[in-house]
């Protein structure tokens, strides 16, 4: 898992313009996540689907953590 920095701008047009306040992203890689195994999504869209889900991460004390 790695680490890169973003920025973010909450508002920027002709009248207002936010500082920009650095984000960290984490990156989670492939193995990171899991595949479900095959189902009929019955009254959803009615189809056959597979899921692929990845963790969450907490924040506390400044570090994250995964959930």
């Amino acid at each position: 898992m790695g680490e890169r920095v973003g920025f973010n701008s909450y508002a920027y047009n002709e009248s207002t313009h936010t500082e920009r306040v650095e984000d960290e992203i984490l990156n989670v890689t492939y193995e990171d996540g899991k595949w479900s195994k095959p189902y009929f999504d019955c009254g959803g869209g009615n189809i056959w689907m597979m899921t692929y889900t990845v963790p969450f991460f907490g924040y506390h004390d400044g570090r994250y953590f995964f959930k």
